[in-house]
């Protein structure tokens, strides 16, 4: 969450705005918006689409730092990594998994953003290689 918090601290420091008035023309509180630049509350739905908007970059950015440079390719910002992938041993070996049972408990939203991740990963793989298979 910090991450994030500081993502919207610069964008809205970038767009010369103080907090009240990206309140204003994100339609939340001025508080709402010190939450989320103290990383104690994350906006969602509706809120980061309008946020995003407002601050003139993608929900994907604020939530991940995922940028689409003028080419349309993806990347990462140049930022420590939340987690990190060990290599694997083995090529069939997977570095994490979820059962279908632990994904049913995930909320709507959650399974929506592990959608969206998916969605720009086979965006940038299909980018890179236009023969990849699905």
């Amino acid at each position: 969450m910090d991450k994030i918090a500081k993502r919207i601290e610069d964008c809205r420091h970038g767009k010369n705005i103080s907090q009240s008035e990206l309140a204003r023309k994100v339609g939340v509180t001025p508080q709402a918006v010190q939450k989320w630049e103290k990383a104690k509350t994350v906006p969602r739905g509706a809120t980061l689409r309008r946020l995003a908007d407002v601050l003139g970059v993608s929900p994907a950015y604020i939530q991940f730092g995922i940028t689409t440079s003028v080419s349309d390719t993806f990347s990462v910002e140049q930022e420590t990594p939340d987690y990190v992938v060990v290599q694997r041993e083995k090529q069939d070996d997977w570095p994490f998994s979820v059962t279908r049972e632990q994904f049913s408990r995930f909320s709507e939203e959650q399974r929506s953003l592990i959608n969206r991740y998916i969605e720009i990963l086979w965006q940038s793989i299909e980018k890179k290689n236009p023969d990849a298979i699905r």
